[in-house]
């Protein structure tokens, strides 16, 4: 039996399991363990990453760490960006929410900025960014840009896969999120990594990262990580839940985005507000993400693509709204 007295009861069991994931997730990127790192899901991952450039640059440089986005954008980020004083330059997605990449590209070439970040798919709209659109965003970044891709949430069309982003772009600074609690259901649990193919990065970030895991929460990630079902079966759920939110929204007046993601936005018409849509629904015992709340103004709504019955559920009392 094993006698710790460097850490505290069970700790150590706690770091040898966190490093048994990381290597396991580094195998399957083709990248060495150090360069991936297992965090408190994507929050935390957003956290370590902007927290550690927004000071570097403050201090190293004397300014603001200067960020490039799409909006909307996940709700949490926004708010990071905030916090941490960065300077931000955001590019309005069109009037469906695609992405807009002729003005994105545009806009890298006239802001020089030090991160691009690209959230893909995007939270709140489901929507992803084609992947050659990617490749071209990529290519036009300067050696010196960081592209943060946040792959939380679950894409349910082809895209190009994190270890080829890793390996086909080496002379790139390339950092990926991703979140088990969008693929693999564990969002109870909080954990998602972060992975580079950028040594400097891993270098910088390495000791800033997050070691507190729960041991349970560790050892429930550890049974289902090579599960393939549970990410094919979340993917299969998003595609009906879209299909059949796109059928009911199709003679509506209210405005469904079509998703291929976690979540979904949904217009609203101009007799209704975001804040009387949220309160009506959680009297009912559903809970959506007002706009209003996210920085998207009160005529719109988030839902979160739980379940087949959760969104037919959802129908039946908008219906009630609506009319």
């Amino acid at each position: 039996m094993m006698i710790d007295l460097n850490y505290g009861e069970n700790y150590r069991e706690v770091i040898l399991l966190k490093h048994q994931i990381e290597e396991k997730i580094a195998s399957s990127l083709g990248i060495p363990k150090n360069q991936v790192m297992l965090n408190y899901g994507s929050n935390s991952n957003l956290i370590l990453f902007f927290s550690a450039y927004s000071v570097k640059f403050l201090h190293d440089k004397k300014r603001k760490l200067k960020v490039l986005l799409d909006f909307p954008n996940y709700f949490f980020t926004l708010t990071q960006l905030k916090e941490w004083f960065i300077d931000s330059r955001f590019v309005k997605r069109d009037k469906e929410m695609n992405f807009p990449f002729e003005n994105f590209v545009k806009a890298i070439k006239e802001y020089d900025p030090d991160v691009i970040l690209l959230t893909t798919p995007n939270n709140p709209t489901g929507k992803p960014i084609k992947d050659d659109e990617l490749t071209k965003i990529i290519n036009s970044a300067s050696k010196d840009t960081i592209i943060l891709i946040d792959r939380s949430c679950v894409n349910v069309l082809p895209e190009i896969s994190t270890k080829e982003l890793l390996t086909k772009f080496k002379n790139k600074k390339i950092v990926v999120l991703h979140s088990f609690s969008k693929s693999h259901s564990l969002s109870d649990e909080r954990l998602g990594y972060l992975a580079t193919n950028s040594i400097e990065i891993a270098e910088f970030l390495y000791n800033k990262r997050d070691l507190n895991h729960n041991i349970n929460a560790v050892k429930k990630l550890i049974k289902i990580l090579d599960d393939e079902k549970i990410l094919k079966q979340k993917r299969e759920i998003i595609k009906k839940c879209n299909s059949i939110l796109k059928e009911y929204f199709e003679k509506k007046n209210s405005k469904y985005f079509e998703s291929y993601s976690n979540f979904a936005l949904i217009q609203l018409p101009s007799n209704l507000s975001s804040e009387f849509v949220e309160e009506s629904l959680s009297k009912k015992g559903i809970l959506v993400m007002g706009g209003h709340k996210i920085g998207l103004g009160n005529r719109y709504i988030r839902l979160h693509m739980s379940g087949i019955s959760e969104i037919k559920k959802f129908i039946q009392e908008f219906e009630k709204i609506e009319k």
